[in-house]
């Protein structure tokens, strides 16, 4: 990725967060070493400017003006089955590195120490001839194959790692904190073959109780690792090392999955007392919704009833809510239509982004997008808490 390719996606990423201000760099970095990666050369370390948002989101570290990418970029997608449990899972984690590591001191980077191959390995079932590092559990001794997925789940699904640098007193990069996602199958789907050489499809639910108790087993053994002499000559052993257990939703969820506990490790230290996250994501309107959000519930429906009596034809209204500690965080909602001109755009975007402010608490961001059928966004809506709600339509 080119440096000009770059910028345009943190543009864009800030911008769909909302109203955003772009600080003047206080002065230009110098050319200095990353002490937390090795290198022959010597490379240029910047970071991005500052940017006011809501979000508070860290500035990344570039290297010779190009992002650097993580040592697992792309592994999600072929180890975790939904898109929007990746999504949450990312975004999700930086929230919980906020409450660990200052954004106005830390920067953040991509994981660079777990490779891909060691990763891949750890995620694999342990066999203790080809896999001794697996971390998932060895099949048992049943006969029926069926028998043997079922007793024992693959639990863990991925592991994100991100990486965060501070400033030391000579002014280099140096690592100051590692932040671990492990994402757990709520839902384990297998197969098994048949002897004409089919396949039959098969999923297990996963209960709430065996999920965290063997996500906390697998950080436990995963601290260990990185603590270890033999892991990057044991750079590990005096840095803080946060661990996040993330509960992935069933394949076809049009929810994502929610963070369930954290606990962090001193430099030198076990995990700590781990920390129930109370997180939730509810579809807005569905029963679950009326049920353990009402109020959001009813005016999402009031919101809806506005929007679908905007035209003669039917729209469908499709929100998601993020709730912690069982307060509504955040509210996104999708309008697609069947696109009949940019005309239609224009006054349908107003009219949502003034029935927005009437029907919602302005305490909460809120982000509405309208798209068409073919997927294209056509406008967005973007409320944070205290604002006016800032509009654009797209070309």
């Amino acid at each position: 990725m080119n440096k000009r390719y770059f910028w345009i996606m943190s543009i864009l990423v800030i911008f769909l967060s909302g109203c955003f201000q772009i600080l003047p760099q206080e002065e230009e970095e110098e050319a200095i070493i990353d002490e937390s990666i090795d290198s022959e050369e010597e490379q240029v370390v910047e970071v991005v400017p500052p940017i006011l948002t809501p979000d508070n989101y860290y500035q990344s570290v570039i290297y010779d003006g190009t992002y650097l990418h993580g040592e697992s970029r792309g592994f999600g997608t072929a180890v975790v089955d939904n898109r929007m449990d990746l999504d949450q899972l990312e975004m999700g984690l930086t929230r919980i590195a906020q409450q660990h590591f200052d954004p106005d001191t830390y920067f953040f980077r991509e994981g660079q120490f777990i490779k891909r191959d060691q990763l891949n390995s750890w995620l694999m079932r342990y066999n203790e001839e080809t896999n001794p590092t697996g971390l998932n559990p060895a099949l048992g001794d049943e006969k029926d194959q069926k028998e043997r997925e079922e007793n024992h789940p693959r639990y863990l699904s991925h592991i994100l790692e991100h990486n965060y640098l501070v400033k030391s007193e000579d002014g280099q990069m140096k690592l100051g904190g590692i932040v671990l996602g492990l994402s757990l199958n709520s839902v384990y789907n297998f197969r098994t073959e048949t002897e004409d050489g089919l396949y039959n499809f098969y999923e297990t639910v996963i209960p709430d109780d065996v999920i965290e108790r063997e996500g906390k087993r697998i950080a436990e053994e995963i601290l260990s690792r990185l603590r270890s002499g033999e892991f990057e000559d044991g750079a590990f052993q005096d840095i803080p090392i946060v661990i996040a257990l993330f509960r992935e939703q069933p394949r076809q969820s049009a929810i994502p999955g929610n963070f369930i506990s954290q606990a962090k490790a001193d430099p030198g230290n076990a995990l700590q007392r781990w920390q129930e996250i109370n997180e939730q994501y509810y579809l807005f309107p569905s029963s679950e919704a009326s049920e353990h959000a009402r109020g959001e519930a009813d005016q999402f429906q009031r919101f809806k009833d506005d929007v679908q009596g905007f035209f003669d034809s039917y729209i469908g209204v499709v929100g998601k809510g993020r709730y912690l500690d069982n307060k509504i965080q955040e509210l996104s909602i999708e309008i697609p239509i069947r696109f009949q001109g940019k005309a239609e755009i224009v006054a349908l975007t107003q009219y949502a982004a003034s029935q927005l402010q009437q029907r919602f608490d302005p305490n909460y961001k809120i982000s509405l997008k309208v798209s068409s059928v073919s997927g294209k966004l056509e406008s967005l809506i973007v409320q944070n808490p205290g604002s006016e709600p800032i509009i654009h339509i797209f070309d």
